[in-house]
């Protein structure tokens, strides 16, 4: 588009709208009757200030200056079924906002019950490193287990105004189910083989007794994931927090989080844009 004349009606995408009007009213449209580059000119890369991040950083703005970033259904490196974001694209827009001076602030929109582990120290680092460079509002619908260790580094951590709003969930939990019996009485017997020397391989299934050892790793990994867990959170709200009884596992609603030191303060979005530019 760049280096071909500009004729006839275009249609632009909304999310595409703030670099392309930058690129016109910079004047750095250029005709080229020999076609156009398969690189854009820097100059024009840097007035549009693309990237795709970068554009759905804008789309979610308010008012052009607040990305309102939501953490929404089952946290995961990938996608999940009821989360339109994964976490590593939820990373990319949170350190594009850190990065983007256009923007003064962000609000993380948290309505998740949490979900694997998996990253979620990854995404806990990602909002530190945006709370060190601005005003990084939670705003919690539901916010349990991986949403809170994710949220915690947050300059704030704000309640829903809902009676529902809650917050916690502090542990980590793995549930096995050992289906053997069930197809037995189904007249279903299942057999597995494995290559000569894998005698570990895949122990943890649903159609064979756990020994010993497995129900061993099982714990201490719950336990090694559960002490970067409490560490985030620690580390995250500091001393706000006013008891040990937050580590059980349990959800508080907003009264009682604010009591604990789980968050700051109840409001809903547009009291939480509004906390953003009080605190830039």
């Amino acid at each position: 588009m760049t280096g071909n004349f500009l004729s006839g009606a275009w249609a632009i995408a909304k999310i595409h709208e703030n670099a392309i009007k930058a690129a016109i009213q910079g004047d750095l449209f250029q005709s080229n009757v020999l076609g156009y580059s398969a690189q854009l000119p820097d100059h024009l890369l840097k007035a549009a200030d693309y990237s795709y991040e970068k554009a759905w950083i804008d789309y979610l703005s308010i008012n052009g200056h607040v990305p309102v970033i939501p953490v929404q259904g089952t946290m995961s490196r990938g996608y999940t079924y009821d989360n339109y974001f994964s976490n590593t694209f939820l990373m990319k827009l949170i350190y594009k906002a850190a990065e983007d001076d256009s923007k003064v602030g962000a609000i993380l929109n948290y309505n998740s019950g949490g979900g694997t582990v998996d990253s979620t120290d990854e995404f806990n680092a990602a909002v530190a490193y945006l709370a060190s460079k601005k005003p990084v509002i939670s705003q919690i619908t539901f916010c349990a287990s991986a949403a809170l260790w994710s949220a915690a580094p947050s300059t704030e951590i704000m309640m829903g105004t809902g009676p529902l709003a809650k917050i916690g969930s502090i542990g980590t939990i793995y549930i096995h189910t050992n289906v053997s019996k069930a197809l037995e009485q189904q007249g279903l017997d299942v057999q597995i083989y494995r290559s000569t020397g894998s005698i570990d391989k895949a122990k943890l299934n649903p159609y064979e007794e756990l020994d010993e050892e497995t129900e061993a790793q099982i714990q201490a990994d719950l336990d090694a994931a559960n002490k970067a867990f409490k560490s985030g959170i620690r580390a995250g709200r500091g001393s706000k927090l006013t008891s040990d009884s937050i580590w059980t596992g349990k959800v508080y609603n907003a009264q009682d989080a604010i009591k604990l030191g789980l968050a700051d303060s109840t409001g809903d979005m547009n009291k939480a844009y509004k906390r953003v530019l009080q605190l830039q």
